[in-house]
């Protein structure tokens, strides 16, 4: 199996979780309304003219009929836009840089779907959490990759189920033969580990000086999230490897505070919480979302943070969320 090709199909898969894949279960897209609310006027992109005609062939293409998309995208990170048509049954992604289609999707029923995903999909979820019965929604979304140096569609195709409290994505290879699976569950904060609750607790407690009262949970890609009214932590191997304060204001601009600000702020956390040393990094403003990237080499985002205007941490993020920015 191609890794290139395996990581590509991993990022387009977590893609199709967070917009494509059908209602998403209370959890981590809930916990961190509030910062896409602030987050939700960069993130709409206009569709430019000469790039519009090219996304509506490769939808009609798909669909076999004529489709109307809207005018406006939406930023899910740094590489990816995705455009809904008008029903909300059709979508496409693309790369805002170069302006490549990465998949086209349309909205099915699970009938139509082989039994050979389903069980696919049946088997991640398991994997992921055992504890749970999981019976799946009839609707399904299903896509497709595209080659854009072809205008044919490639040899990878997904598909979203979705149920109560639970979600998974199956992405299978045509021509190679293998599928990889994305689920995002939905817990009972009753269910949870006291070793992974306990350090979740006292990694908010540094970040914020906020007591912590789980009110939800969910198993999203094999990573927990926990959240309350106020705070949301990501926790991988019963450490907070991302915290957000969903009550936090966070500035919007780099006219606040200089660089070495933004660097003073941050880096006691940073060592505090993910044991990272940023005082030797680079830092740059990134105007997508708002927030500071801290830089070790090779242009490697390993901790990334928004700051209110008295300069207190509204987030800090670290490893693969620092470096794709969700």
């Amino acid at each position: 199996m191609n890794l290139k090709k395996v990581i590509l199909a991993s990022l387009i898969v977590s893609s199709m979780l967070a917009t494509l894949a059908g209602p998403i279960p209370a959890g981590a897209e809930a916990a961190q309304e509030n910062q896409q609310e602030q987050q939700s006027d960069n993130k709409k992109v206009p569709i430019d003219k000469k790039l519009a005609p090219k996304l509506q062939k490769a939808v009609n293409q798909y669909a076999g009929k004529e489709i109307k998309l809207k005018d406006t995208g939406e930023h899910i990170n740094e590489r990816l836009v995705t455009v809904q048509s008008a029903d909300g049954n059709y979508g496409v992604g693309f790369d805002p840089e170069d302006g490549k289609i990465s998949f086209v999707s349309k909205k099915t029923t699970i009938d139509k779907v082989d039994k050979k995903f389903q069980d696919e999909a049946l088997k991640e979820l398991k994997n992921a959490y055992s504890k749970k019965k999981y019976v799946f929604n009839k609707e399904v979304t299903q896509s497709r990759s595209y080659d854009n140096s072809t205008g044919k569609f490639g040899d990878y195709m997904f598909f979203g189920f979705s149920g109560k409290d639970f979600k998974v994505s199956v992405n299978a290879n045509i021509s190679e033969g293998y599928a990889l699976s994305v689920v995002t569950i939905h817990i009972d904060k009753k269910e949870l580990d006291p070793k992974l609750l306990k350090s979740a607790t006292e990694a908010i407690k540094t970040a914020f000086d906020h007591q912590f009262d789980v009110t939800k949970a969910q198993i999203e890609h094999y990573t927990w999230v926990l959240e309350d009214d106020k705070v949301t932590v990501y926790m991988e191997k019963e450490k907070a490897i991302s915290l957000i304060n969903k009550q936090g204001n966070q500035v919007t601009t780099n006219k606040e505070m200089t660089e070495k600000e933004a660097k003073e702020a941050v880096a006691p956390l940073a060592k505090k919480l993910f044991n990272i040393d940023i005082t030797g990094y680079e830092v740059k403003w990134d105007s997508l979302f708002k927030d500071y990237r801290f830089i070790e080499k090779n242009d490697v985002t390993a901790v990334r943070a928004a700051l209110d205007a008295e300069k207190n941490v509204v987030y800090i993020k670290s490893g693969s969320r620092a470096a794709a920015g969700n």
